[in-house]
């Protein structure tokens, strides 16, 4: 009977069947308490129907309150084209699996098939797991129930994901030593393959509709498909790119290479675990070789790390590094590569590692060597870690090369793609440069009527030390008078915790911080604690859906402008200038 429900959908006209499921007597408002028909949430889903039909490319903003995420899965579902959805956050990846899908599964009163799938750090390595707690050091009483814990959590979860795990905090270095590692991956050679959960995740995507992915996973499969090194995603015939206004940097990442001294440093551990067994000479060998990677990441650090925290790469300092540190790393991985080190017959561990050593050199390579006018090299400090970068200036040929001659239907949407309700920045930034469907789609909220703006003239400028300070007084008298019910957003992790730490007792409602849980268990709270208030950056500036009364004030530090000093950013202005352009208007304001 239910099955019959479907197919009467799918035997009449594809736009007559989007009527019957979003329209004013539709089943997703038999569905949805309260519901509200919303004529452009139909319309778009329209425009992503004519996508998918003529396997044609669209590029459609959809305002906030326009039923964007139902609108598009609505036509996907009826299509029953294998999709990949990709979105910006893992907040907006778990709103569409947990949230949203069971409600049209509810509406059309049947299972969705879909699978969410996250980047390999999220997921338990069986491997690294049972090699972690083997360590002697780790056999205390209060690491046992820590494992009696994980072991219990094992036996029953379907894919490993950290996010079951609500007691585990984000930055709890234990998930860094058991979490699945491309790095430290012998695939097939595994003694756990059979029982592996990333395979149990890749087999059950292959029998999927809906693939829910976020844009790093996305480009991390293209890279690994161009590279000819299999799949992380089973083929698919269409892809909707939700929050598309943070594609082009999550791309860049991935189109561009980097070196970290972090990467150095963890394969000179991986391998000094790998050749304990190793004869004493061939040990030896190894340990002088992985003494110049040691030295070399040392030697980097020195270099960088009194200078900015991001600077771009000039040639006396290229040519400083090519001549000193990474002259010394390149001895150490050319060893480990297999020049005079590691071969088949060492077994599939140190090839592994070999592998991984090789892989590093041609980074290094690509990085030291590029002197394509089209590219950048900079370098990040992180903590006590230097990344060294060669990023491309322009994403629109590899998108092309990559993506668009590959794929079937393309739909780009956000809340905020147009700029003057056209997307000409959007479509040159991306190469989007043929025929394609495009909408626009305003929010219907009366925001003049029913929202308050307040921008505060007497705070001091964020560069003041004072200013996190007098931030966290105004935040505190704004909650007084909303009764909390407020998400404050803050531009960097220090003005958030300075805040927390100033707030905590000066009010009478729940704070929460981001990193006190898992992010999808921490909004959960907030949804259901009316009056708590939530202090969070990052992510959670995007993909966050929290209705009704719990989220009634967002607080802002001050606006998440890139800023001009950003070498990538000011390589682009830098370029765009010179082709006579106007940076400003061109790039930074859009």
């Amino acid at each position: 009977m239910l099955r019959g429900k479907y197919i009467l959908f799918m035997n009449t006209d594809a736009f007559d069947a989007l009527d019957k499921i979003l329209g004013p007597q539709g089943s997703l408002a038999g569905a949805i308490a309260g519901f509200e028909f919303r004529p452009s949430q139909l319309k778009l889903a329209k425009l992503v129907q004519r996508a998918l039909r003529d396997k044609s490319k669209a590029v459609m903003e959809a305002g906030t309150g326009t039923g964007k995420t139902l609108g598009y899965l609505a036509p996907i579902v009826l299509s029953e084209k294998k999709t990949v959805i990709s979105t910006g956050t893992k907040n907006l990846q778990e709103q569409i699996y947990y949230k949203d899908i069971p409600l049209l599964s509810k509406a059309l009163s049947r299972e969705i098939d879909a699978v969410m799938m996250k980047g390999r750090k999220n997921y338990l390595c069986l491997y690294r797991y049972d090699q972690h707690f083997l360590q002697p050091f780790l056999l205390k009483k209060d690491l046992d129930d820590v494992r009696g814990t994980l072991q219990e959590w094992i036996s029953r979860s379907e894919f490993g994901d950290r996010a079951e795990l609500d007691w585990l905090k984000d930055d709890d270095p234990l998930w860094d030593s058991i979490s699945s590692s491309s790095d430290q991956c012998v695939g097939a050679d595994c003694m756990f393959y059979e029982d592996c959960f990333l395979n149990r995740l890749r087999q059950r995507a292959a029998q999927a509709q809906l693939i829910i992915v976020n844009h790093h996973l996305f480009f991390a499969d293209l890279m690994v498909k161009k590279e000819g090194f299999g799949e992380i995603l089973p083929r698919f015939q269409a892809v909707v790119f939700d929050e598309a206004h943070t594609l082009e940097d999550i791309a860049t990442t991935y189109f561009g290479k980097s070196l970290s001294t972090n990467q150095l440093l963890d394969l000179v551990s991986d391998v000094e675990k790998e050749i304990a067994d190793l004869p004493n000479q061939e040990k030896k060998k190894v340990r002088r070789h992985l003494e110049w990677i040691k030295a070399g990441a040392e030697h980097l650090w020195d270099l960088l790390r009194e200078g900015e925290e991001k600077s771009r790469l000039v040639d006396e300092s290229l040519e400083e590094l090519e001549k000193g540190a990474c002259l010394e790393i390149k001895k150490g991985l050319d060893f480990i590569h297999g020049k005079s080190g590691f071969t088949e017959e060492d077994g599939p561990a140190l090839q592994s590692l070999a592998n991984r050593a090789h892989e590093l050199r041609q980074s290094m390579d690509k990085i030291l060597g590029s002197s394509d006018a089209d590219w950048l090299r900079w370098y990040e400090r992180r903590k006590k870690t230097v990344v060294l970068h060669a990023s491309p200036l322009d994403i629109s040929q590899s998108m092309k090369d990559l993506l668009y001659e590959k794929a079937g239907t393309l739909v780009f949407t956000s809340a905020t793609l147009s700029t003057h309700g056209h997307f000409e920045y959007f479509r040159s930034r991306m190469g989007l440069l043929d025929d394609i469907l495009e909408g626009v789609y305003p929010s219907h909220f009366d925001f003049e009527h029913n929202a308050l703006f307040y921008v505060p003239k007497d705070l001091p400028p964020p560069t003041d030390p004072l200013f996190t300070t007098k931030v966290s007084q105004r935040v505190a008298e704004i909650l007084e008078i909303t009764a909390g019910r407020a998400l404050v957003l803050f531009t960097s992790h220090h003005n958030l915790n300075v805040v927390h730490r100033l707030l905590q007792g000066r009010i009478p409602y729940t704070l929460f911080k981001q990193g006190d849980a898992p992010k999808s268990l921490l909004l959960e709270k907030f949804r259901t604690d009316t009056h708590s208030v939530l202090l969070a950056t990052g992510s959670f500036w995007q993909g966050v859906d929290v209705p009704g009364e719990a989220l009634s004030c967002l607080i802002v530090d001050k606006l998440p402008f890139d800023s001009p000093g950003d070498p990538l950013v000011a390589a682009r202005i830098d370029k765009i200038r010179s082709q006579g352009g106007n940076p400003f208007m061109d790039y930074q304001l859009p």
